[in-house]
């Protein structure tokens, strides 16, 4: 994934950090800066625009795509050679369709419809220079709701368009004026940042950003460690078999074909067979088996031993079926994200 940091100009953040930042994501490989031309907050213009100079000097030695958030009113202040715009409010269909043209622009994903798409469609624009990035949201509780989201994703998907969204940092220094947190969804703000950027990646989010400006290492690693479109979902190793622990350490795509009761990993069977192993019978395992569940059938399931499966349901106690880990309780919610031929693996804490 191609994601990426926000940097500020003008505002409460040393220029020397940003800058060191700035270096430090792109050691970690991040690939995109976004930053914005439209900053209430900013006291001093002068001092706004020697920072966003350097900003963009740095970025650009950095290797960065540059971000760029502007609005009709300032763009042709930032019509800057290079620079990704991010098209704010007060464009028309036909401005965003002549500016497409020539040079890549993001559209606001949160506002957009299918008829708006379609307008533009009808003016010629240049879709392959065009993708879009959802709004964050300062004031708490005006985050987007999840579903809703999901559907404008899909919208723009369907138009080919890839989309991105912002994620909090919780733990680093959140931006000025109300230091809640920048995040796109609701439900992120008071997330941690790690299990922000999971969520979004399990909802197919193309690109994720850090909102606020100066996150911490952790969480700057936690976002790069992110894949493309695999869910990630933090559990309790409860198991001692190490043949077990091999197999849950693997990469696994959801079934096809959806089971009722539990999310059915297509590829335990055959890693148990590739590495010639063996699932003991763990006695005190096999119990009762309940949501979050970590499930690998043993040896007694004669063909089926290594299957694994994350329980959706409250399920009897089976003697063939060792309850292996446990996912933690604040991640739970995340099963219901994994669609049918879709990435997951776990993270033992």
């Amino acid at each position: 994934m191609q994601n990426g940091i926000s940097i500020y100009a003008g505002l409460d953040y040393d220029s020397e950090e940003n800058l060191s930042l700035i270096e430090t994501a792109a050691d970690m490989g991040f690939k995109r800066l976004f930053t914005s031309a439209q900053i209430p907050e900013t006291a001093n213009a002068e001092t706004f625009q020697e920072d966003l100079a350097d900003i963009l000097a740095t970025a650009t030695l950095n290797g960065f795509e540059i971000i760029l958030d502007v609005n009709a009113d300032n763009f042709s202040e930032y019509d800057i050679e290079g620079l990704t715009l991010r098209l704010d409010d007060g464009f028309t269909t036909q401005q965003i369709s002549d500016i497409s043209r020539d040079r890549k622009i993001m559209l606001n994903a949160s506002t957009i419809t299918e008829e708006f798409l379609n307008e533009l469609l009808g003016l010629g624009v240049n879709f392959d220079n065009v993708s879009a990035l959802h709004n964050f949201y300062p004031h708490s509780c005006t985050g987007l709701d999840t579903y809703f989201f999901d559907n404008q994703n899909h919208i723009l998907h369907d138009f080919g368009v890839s989309v991105g969204a912002f994620i909090p940092s919780k733990d680093g220094k959140r931006r000025l004026p109300l230091r809640e947190g920048l995040p796109t969804l609701e439900d992120c703000r008071n997330f941690s940042t790690d299990l922000s950027a999971r969520f979004l990646a399990a909802l197919d989010t193309d690109f994720i950003i850090i909102g606020d400006g100066q996150p911490t290492q952790e969480e700057l690693q936690a976002l790069a460690a992110i894949q493309d479109n695999e869910v990630i979902l933090h559990a309790q190793l409860l198991s001692n078999d190490l043949t077990t622990a091999e197999i849950l350490s693997r990469h696994f795509t959801r079934r096809a074909d959806v089971a009722k009761s539990v999310i059915r990993a297509a590829e335990g069977r055959h890693y148990l067979k590739a590495i010639n192993g063996r699932i003991p019978h763990e006695g005190n395992l096999t119990i009762e088996r309940s949501f979050g569940d970590i499930t690998v059938d043993n040896d007694g399931f004669g063909r089926y031993a290594g299957e694994v499966h994350i329980v959706q349901d409250i399920l009897p106690a089976d003697e063939r079926v060792n309850i292996a880990a446990h996912l933690l309780e604040e991640e739970i919610f995340l099963m219901g994200y994994i669609k049918p031929r879709q990435k997951f693996s776990f993270k033992f804490v």
